[in-house]
């Protein structure tokens, strides 16, 4: 039992906060797997179990929950008592009474020590979800540009990190466009609507809004007639890339990451349309400015 009480305890305070804090940051983004070697992640670990425990050992006696005190005497007996048959029968009621007391200081420890991690961490993705915005403002201190960049750009995916306006300055209202070659070589380009990356940090699928396919073929072939024939006719045009991107019917298209050989990615702010039909306003001043140049024309004398 003694052995038992160790484990449960050793893994409370050393093993579920590092599991609460990637079940946290998963929220805000993707980890990269394999971070680092075994000892980074062990410190890493350290560093959420240590941490969080000493501010919650510090602030033990305010809030709402404080900690109960007298551990050092209820550990004492609870101990002995798991350790010793003997001392266990001599005096259950104390050993019944220590340990009630020993639960309690542990759970509101862990209840702090939790509470805390959870804000950490949250608080961790905030940071990494803005962390372009973040290093902008704090330019006039590099070595805290640098810190953040080493403590969050490693662990997470790379995936992440590209096709997201994660690392731009003013991210508010960007969209995510791409051009991605697959390994056929077959050219898409469209808007990111939705990505799904794996445990390991791959790529597994991409959902493209307002995909469009480019014809290649024909875009090299009339490439290949125009450095042919310009020397001749120097009035010929060059071919214009966008003239052979071709919309694919439907609303969205499924990529599959396993697929793609390269990506390229723009941070862009969406075009408004205006489209006055669906606007009352518009649709009043056109019919007024229709009706003023027809009435202007009538006015007109006839030649």
């Amino acid at each position: 039992m003694l052995t038992l009480l160790v484990t449960v305890l050793a893994t409370a305070y050393f093993v579920v906060p590092e599991l609460l804090t990637r079940f946290v940051v998963g929220f805000y983004f993707v980890r990269r797997a394999g971070t680092g070697t075994r000892s980074e992640e062990i410190l890493r670990a350290a560093f959420w179990a240590v941490v969080p425990l000493a501010v919650a050992w510090w602030t033990r006696d305010l809030g709402w929950w404080p900690v109960p005190g007298g551990i050092a005497a209820n550990a004492q007996t609870v101990f002995t008592a798991l350790y010793s048959d003997k001392a266990f029968e001599r005096d259950p009621a104390a050993f019944y009474a220590a340990f009630d007391g020993f639960a309690r200081f542990h759970l509101c420890l862990l209840a702090r020590t939790y509470t805390i991690v959870v804000a950490g961490a949250a608080g961790f993705g905030w940071i990494a979800l803005r962390l372009g915005s973040v290093r902008a403002r704090l330019t006039a201190w590099p070595r805290t540009t640098a810190f953040l960049h080493w403590a969050f750009m490693p662990r997470i995916s790379e995936w992440h990190v590209a096709l997201s306006p994660m690392l731009v300055h003013e991210r508010k209202g960007l969209i995510v466009r791409i051009d991605v070659m697959m390994k056929n070589g077959i050219l898409y380009r469209g808007t990111v609507f939705e990505k799904r990356i794996t445990a390991d940090g791959n790529l597994a699928t991409l959902i493209l809004q307002d995909a469009e396919r480019m014809i290649r073929a024909d875009l090299l072939r009339d490439r290949s007639a125009y450095e042919q024939n310009r020397s001749s006719d120097p009035s010929l045009a060059k071919p214009d890339s966008e003239d052979y991107w071709h919309r694919i019917p439907g609303e969205l298209l499924l990529v599959n990451g396993a697929e793609i050989a390269t990506v390229n990615v723009r941070h862009v702010r969406p075009v408004a349309v205006l489209r006055p039909d669906e606007d009352k306003e518009l649709l009043k001043a056109f019919a007024a400015l229709r009706d003023q140049i027809e009435r202007r024309l009538g006015e007109r004398p006839e030649p």
